[in-house]
């Protein structure tokens, strides 16, 4: 009913989040956005209307390429000489959610909302956490899919962009893509050329 949807839409729920071999950035982001309530339609960037998002497996984040090691957190403790810096590496060796804490609360508005949803935050090491009888949803992370190239294309002149082209002129062909790549020496198809000077003349 419309009173139910509208009761669970302004209810604050508890999520739960596996971020085990799942890309810092990637599930930082979708939590950030579960803290904000930016999947709710009553959303509004003044007040908190996000969820608690408990998040197992956290220190099984995972980097891309090399960024274990030549990634850097810098900060100052506002001494002289007070310049430090971090790679994610050692950092997680000292404290392994810590990694994904910085990503999360680097992704959150600046402003005094911050830190109170950075409270709505658990991060557990394992799968072992306290908050079992609180869990209302599981939320599966979803992954970036590459789209589907177009199994036709459709060429039009340049002197007609938008009028019925006349015959002769518009070509519509069947091309087969990935065959086209196959057969391509350096492994790219150049789909539309540019006319030659001696070609309009």
């Amino acid at each position: 009913s419309k009173t139910s949807k509208a009761l669970l839409t302004h209810t604050k729920r508890w999520v739960l989040v596996d971020a085990a071999r799942q890309p810092v950035g990637r599930v930082a982001t979708q939590i950030a956005t579960l803290l904000q309530g930016k999947n709710k339609p009553i959303y509004h960037p003044t007040y908190i209307s996000g969820e608690n998002v408990v998040v197992i497996n956290a220190e099984k984040v995972q980097f891309s390429g090399k960024k274990w090691k030549q990634k850097l957190y810098r900060w100052h403790t506002r001494w002289p000489g007070g310049f430090r810096e971090e790679t994610p590496e050692r950092l997680h060796k000292r404290n392994s959610t810590e990694v994904l804490r910085k990503a999360v609360d680097g992704m959150l508005p600046r402003n005094r909302l911050r830190k109170r949803m950075m409270e709505n935050l658990h991060l557990v090491a394992g799968t072992d956490h306290p908050y079992d009888e609180n869990i209302a949803e599981t939320i599966t992370l979803t992954s970036s899919q590459i789209p589907q190239l177009p199994a036709m294309l459709v060429g039009r002149s340049v002197e007609h962009p938008d009028d019925d082209v006349p015959e002769g002129i518009v070509t519509v062909e069947e091309i087969d893509l990935t065959a086209m790549l196959a057969e391509s020496t350096d492994g790219t198809a150049r789909l539309y050329t540019k006319p030659n000077k001696t070609d309009k003349q």
